[in-house]
């Protein structure tokens, strides 16, 4: 087992730190890493939660508005009257 008395494992320090990374990345500035680095457990949880649920509704939106731009970006062939 990775289990220490005290500390954290290893592969919780990585996830500790990709959580960091994403938060500040993804935010655009508005956490620093200090901020996100001494932020409890659940407000991390949560803001990666919040973040994860607009870029799923981000990608839903543009792959909504490509499909319409898609649909009416078809152009039919013109009709010649034969004489």
């Amino acid at each position: 087992m990775d289990w220490t008395f005290f500390g954290l494992t290893p592969i919780y320090k990585v996830q500790k730190q990709e959580q960091i990374f994403d938060l500040v990345y993804h935010s655009k500035g508005a956490f620093t890493y200090s901020d996100v680095y001494h932020m409890p457990i659940y407000l991390r949880h949560f803001y990666i939660k919040r973040l994860d649920k607009l870029f799923k509704q981000q990608n839903k939106d543009h792959e909504s508005a490509m499909r319409k731009s898609h649909s009416k970006s078809k152009a039919s062939s013109p009709k010649m009257r034969r004489r």
